[in-house]
């Protein structure tokens, strides 16, 4: 039997609302906890653009079935304020070293 979406994301939206979570989210490391709550309007980029030089975008996995993984990076950069990763897993393989 298939559940209905609206469930989860009903669950979802009271968790966000109530600031609750199964785990703590982070950034990278636990050392760098990350806050969340529903977007009021009031956000704004932050002026800075830079490098940041090659970022982990996720694993390939090699299709033998071997469990084996390559470390996939992008070319991370900030745009005043805002990263932009590659959205597509396809395009994944276009970045593997």
């Amino acid at each position: 039997m298939t559940e209905n979406p609206a469930k989860y994301r009903d669950q979802f939206r009271r968790r966000v609302g109530d600031g609750r979570c199964y785990s703590t989210p982070y950034l990278g490391c636990r050392e760098f906890s990350a806050s969340f709550a529903f977007p009021d309007g009031s956000e704004t980029p932050i002026p800075v653009s830079e490098d940041l030089g090659p970022m982990l975008l996720g694993l390939s996995y090699d299709p033998d079935g071997s469990g084996r993984g390559t470390p996939v990076f992008f070319p991370a950069r900030l745009e005043e304020g805002v990263v932009r990763i590659p959205p597509d897993p396809e395009a994944w393989r276009s970045h593997a070293a």
